[in-house]
């Protein structure tokens, strides 16, 4: 079934409506536009922030090449031993980098009074599965070995992604709950990619939200994974986190879902396989939103959801 965006966006929220008509939808049509726009638009919203220090980090990937991240900590830090959280930008894993999630990055070291540390994970088609996913695990080992130097408590670990982050934030708490060495104390899910089927309702309902449409969704999992009936069969976990059979081993996990977004029927369902399997999980879905809609920090409903993800960070790494 197509949905008429103009009957729907009725019940979109009036703030968010007015100010996603300023951000123009980025597609996969033509990858390298993509790829333009979004360092435009990313860099045209990134904002000053005298309260939080921001350093370069050079990691080192398995296979001795450079892991590029970046670490943000509360300027009024003092040198204490801070909770972290390694965070996993969006971007339809093919599009997206170090600048994507600046804002974000900023708040969550603000509000949350934790060290973030951003992944510049190599991107698809370029490099695909399991690429990003092993430039995340190579992440965390590395910032698990550098905590003291980093000013970080190993103990204290959240992971966390925003759309195709959360699928590489998924994935790489997956391979946690397998190397028992890291046990994270939250996961962090925002709108998140789960499902390579691509076949839920909602993902082939909406051809015309704001944002991200069903489109995007089908063209990222080709570029990521290459076409069906020329990929790995059956399809990792790792890759597809809905494929795992058992979730119980996953950290307590934030699932923020939105009703004008291709991907809610995956995370809901996952949300609700994550109950089902014992972990705590809560899942907040807010009516009225669409894919990222908390991008739009400047609406009363983007600072809402912004403030239930602090709070979960703050609960989850407290001392």
């Amino acid at each position: 079934m197509t949905t008429n965006w103009t009957v729907q966006a009725r019940y979109v929220d009036p703030e968010l409506a007015a100010m996603q008509v300023l951000s123009p939808r980025i597609t996969l049509n033509d990858l390298a536009a993509a790829r333009e726009l979004e360092q435009l638009l990313a860099t045209q919203a990134t904002r000053s922030a005298d309260d939080v220090d921001i350093q370069e980090l050079s990691g080192v990937r398995r296979d001795g090449t450079t892991l590029r991240m970046r670490l943000y900590r509360p300027a009024r830090w003092h040198r204490s031993t801070l909770p972290v959280l390694l965070f996993v930008h969006g971007g339809s894993f093919v599009t997206g980098g170090l600048h994507s999630e600046d804002n974000r990055c900023i708040h969550y070291a603000r509000e949350a009074q934790v060290a973030v540390i951003a992944v510049d994970y190599r991107l698809a088609p370029e490099h695909p599965f399991p690429a990003a996913v092993e430039d995340c695990q190579d992440a965390l080992d590395w910032v698990v070995a550098h905590a003291a130097t980093l000013g970080c408590d190993p103990s204290r670990i959240a992971l966390g992604g925003l759309s195709a982050g959360g699928c590489l934030a998924a994935a790489t708490a997956l391979w946690t709950a397998e190397h028992r060495s890291i046990s994270p104390a939250l996961l962090m899910l925002l709108f998140p990619v789960l499902d390579a089927r691509v076949a839920t309702g909602s993902v082939n309902e909406f051809t015309d939200t704001p944002v991200l449409i069903s489109d995007t969704v089908h063209r990222l999992w080709r570029l990521y994974l290459g076409e069906p009936g020329h990929r790995a069969e059956p399809v990792s976990p790792l890759a597809s986190p809905a494929a795992a059979t058992d979730l119980s081993g996953l950290p307590p996990t934030l699932m923020i879902t939105a009703q004008f977004d291709p991907l809610r029927d995956e995370g809901l369902a996952f949300g609700a396989r994550l109950a089902e399997a014992g972990v705590p999980v809560d899942l907040h879905h807010f009516g009225r939103g669409f894919h990222s809609f908390d991008s739009f920090d400047a609406t009363r409903l983007g600072l809402e959801c912004l403030d239930i993800q602090v709070r979960a960070l703050q609960r989850a790494l407290a001392p």
